[in-house]
């Protein structure tokens, strides 16, 4: 088996919870953004949707502040995947625990 063949099978092979028992609508939740420079930034948002395959957040907060000017991130549709391993900027979506 090549190296392809290995990558494919893992990347499949991965099981990920279902987002219904994770996650409810109206769900606080949050992730961190680093860009190539290593500045990071906080964005918390709420679950307005969520389906087997993916889940759709409104980003209203960015580092404390509700929608700075500037602020350039609203809704995203995130796959599953994206969602419990995050993404090369992006770590994964974990709900807010201060609510």
């Amino acid at each position: 088996m090549n190296l392809l063949e290995r990558y494919k099978k893992r990347k499949y092979s991965q099981k990920f919870p279902s987002l219904y028992d994770v996650f409810e609508l109206g769900d606080r939740v949050k992730r961190i953004y680093k860009d190539e420079n290593g500045d990071i930034v906080e964005f918390k948002g709420i679950v307005l949707a969520i389906d087997s395959n993916s889940m759709e957040i409104y980003w209203d907060t960015q580092d404390g502040k509700y929608r700075p000017v500037g602020m350039n991130v609203d809704f995203t549709n995130c796959p599953v995947e994206e969602v419990f391993t995050g993404t090369k900027q992006y770590t994964p979506i974990e709900k807010d625990k201060k609510y």
